[in-house]
């Protein structure tokens, strides 16, 4: 008896031993979060998101699932592109969790979600007040330095520049450790150049270099330096044709429609002779061409989506090719648009068709469905279309020589005029806005016009006989498509 005694006695301390050693579904849940963030940072988004489901349907009443949510939410947002799941896996840890370490981060993200659509200032304040809750509820989290660099976000799109730089200043003194301390640097510097004070912005930017010299804003910095350089580093703004700059050779720089520098820094070259759009490296490789007939202009979206407009197509991105019709006289019978000379893609979520039969804008929704005329049903000319730095959407009127910028509503924000102080636009064919708003002009009687964000001329560029095409890259340096001399020139 007292053997078999003592075999039950160590049986059951056995057991309680397994017992204790199993982990509880705290440390469970926290393991498949630990393993799923590991899993994103190594690409493996699938295996990621199956750990954050799992944490939300199998671990409910755990301590893990507002951090899972918020994790799933970034992955809809940042990756899947869903910007309505992601809100409502934000709004989910709001509700559901409002006094957990994961709400001030959903808060932040439902701004950021905000900010992006917002065309109206109803919507900017909506963004805005997200940021300011970070900030009143939770204080001490360390969200609350990427919802002040929010706020000077929103700030700028609103207008608010002094706004914008009071707030982003308080991430670089208040939290000048922070990973989003460089950014906000960044910010301040962008929002003093637009308030006309480039010499503060380029010291503002300069500080980036200085303390921060290995984050992925310093090189950023540099190339806004040097654009701001350009323009105001000396007692007038310098250019010069850059005698080492070769960009192709041959049919592809014949009969070029448009030109483009993406983000990526690649230059890309519309050539009607060879029938597609070229990608040239910043090395001056070519890379595989996309094809198209009767081209007429390239824009990039929000995103740095190559938008190539043809006469009687649009492509989005390599293989989206889409055609488009509007409502006729005859009821319920549409019209093919069959001379479509731009097409731009708006942060509200539209795409602008430019019709040269017409000489109407139409705007169709984010399903490309028809929705009305834009800003209005008056006749424009549009040859060109482009985005500023802050979502403004310009227009190039061909017949008016006007170039006009409006908001997501068609409301007008500025307009160069045809005549001026000091300049006149004779044959207004191409234009580009750089990181500040200044515009540039290109002119087929010889010329490329630079204009400040007021509308005033800063500086002119001769030198090319016949400029028909326009490109900015990051550093503010002017790529022209000199039509007589079948070549591009770059002046920096």
């Amino acid at each position: 008896m007292r053997g078999a005694r003592a075999v039950l006695a160590m049986l059951a301390a056995l057991a309680a031993s397994s017992a204790s050693a199993q982990p509880g579904p705290n440390e469970q849940a926290r393991g498949l979060l630990e393993d799923g963030r590991a899993y994103l940072k190594s690409g493996q988004t699938k295996q990621a998101v199956d750990n954050f489901n799992t944490i939300v349907s199998g671990f409910s009443g755990t301590d893990s699932v507002d951090d899972a949510l918020l994790e799933i939410g970034r992955w809809q947002m940042d990756v899947e592109r869903s910007p309505d799941k992601a809100r409502a896996a934000f709004e989910d840890v709001t509700k559901r969790f409002p006094q957990s370490d994961g709400a001030p981060g959903a808060y932040y993200h439902l701004g950021r979600l905000a900010l992006a659509r917002a065309t109206t200032t109803a919507e900017l304040d909506d963004a805005l007040a997200q940021f300011v809750r970070v900030q009143r509820l939770y204080p001490g989290s360390e969200w609350v330095p990427r919802a002040l660099h929010g706020a000077a976000l929103v700030h700028r799109k609103a207008g608010r520049l002094p706004d914008a730089v009071e707030a982003a200043r308080s991430v670089a003194l208040e939290y000048p450790n922070s990973d989003i301390a460089p950014e906000a640097y960044f910010e301040a510097g962008h929002a003093l150049a637009l308030m006309g004070e480039p010499r503060p912005a380029m010291e503002e930017l300069q500080q980036i270099r200085n303390r921060f010299p290995d984050s992925e804003w310093a090189p950023r910095a540099l190339e806004r330096i040097t654009a701001l350089y350009r323009l105001f580093g000396g007692p007038a703004p310098a250019f010069a044709a850059d005698s080492s700059f070769s960009l192709g050779a041959g049919d592809v720089l014949k009969d070029v429609r448009a030109l483009l520098v993406t983000g990526d820094g690649q230059t890309w070259v519309a050539s009607d002779k060879v029938k597609g759009v070229v990608p040239f490296a910043p090395d001056g490789k070519m890379g595989p061409s996309l094809t198209g007939v009767d081209l007429r202009s390239l824009s990039a979206g929000p995103r740095g989506e190559l938008v190539v407009a043809a006469r009687l197509a649009v492509r989005i991105g390599p293989r989206d090719i889409r055609s488009f019709s509007v409502p006729s006289d005859k009821p319920g019978v549409p019209e093919p648009l069959e001379r479509i000379e731009a097409a731009l893609l708006t942060p509200g979520g539209n795409l602008l068709v430019a019709d040269g039969k017409h000489k109407k804008v139409y705007r169709f929704d984010g399903k490309f469905q028809f929705r009305d005329a834009f800003p209005d049903p008056k006749e424009r000319e549009v040859t060109r279309m482009t985005l500023d730095p802050d979502g403004g959407l310009v227009f190039l009127d061909k017949d008016l020589k006007t170039v006009t910028t409006y908001d997501e509503t068609g409301k007008p924000l500025r307009t160069i005029a045809a005549r001026g102080a000091g300049y006149e636009l004779k044959k207004p064919v191409d234009v580009a806005v750089d990181a500040f708003r200044h515009t540039y002009v290109a002119d087929q009687e010889g010329a490329v016009l630079v204009f400040s964000p007021q509308g005033k001329l800063l500086t002119t560029l001769g030198g090319t006989a016949r400029p028909t095409a326009l490109a900015l890259d990051a550093t503010g340096a002017v790529i022209v498509y000199d039509d007589k001399a079948e070549r591009v020139v770059r002046y920096k």
